[in-house]
């Protein structure tokens, strides 16, 4: 091998330790949760922005008595734009709920599951009284909207 190609070969090498070196540094400087110093400004303003969000008030009804369960009513506050699955978790109830091509389909609310009183038996919900035509995580709520998740034995439109 020629000095010629020895040089640029050993200036490669030193370059990508170089590279190497500065990668590794910014990594480790990323999982330590190092951020740029600020003067408190911009923090102050994030804090402002959110108090600023928009929020709504809904009740939560959840009536588990066909279930041999009880019933619940829950007030919650949320963000604009929140949805029934939302407010439902807001409440504290354990929920079980898994995603499907409609959007997230509750299971079960605080142990009590579909289809543990026959195979027709489940959780729906209604806004304000109305059956909904999309799912629980697609509704968006509006202030002042109740909310009732109902545990039916039979389904029946």
């Amino acid at each position: 091998m020629s000095k010629k190609n020895s040089t640029v070969e050993k200036n490669l090498l030193t370059r990508l330790g170089a590279a190497f070196a500065a990668l590794v540094l910014a990594v480790g400087l990323a999982a330590c949760g190092v951020a740029p110093a600020t003067d408190g400004s911009a923090a102050s303003g994030a804090d402002e922005s959110q108090e600023q969000q928009a929020t709504i008030s809904v009740t939560v009804e959840i009536d588990a008595t066909a279930g041999e369960g009880e019933s619940t009513t829950a007030d919650v506050d949320l963000p604009e734009g929140a949805t029934v699955y939302d407010a439902l978790v807001a409440t504290g109830a354990d929920v079980n709920a898994t995603d499907s091509d409609y959007g997230m389909y509750v299971q079960g609310i605080n142990g009590l599951a579909g289809g543990d009183f026959g195979d027709m038996s489940g959780w729906m919900f209604e806004v304000n009284g109305e059956m909904a035509e999309v799912g629980c995580s697609q509704y968006e709520l509006k202030a002042g909207d109740v909310v009732t998740w109902t545990y039916v034995t039979e389904f029946t439109e």
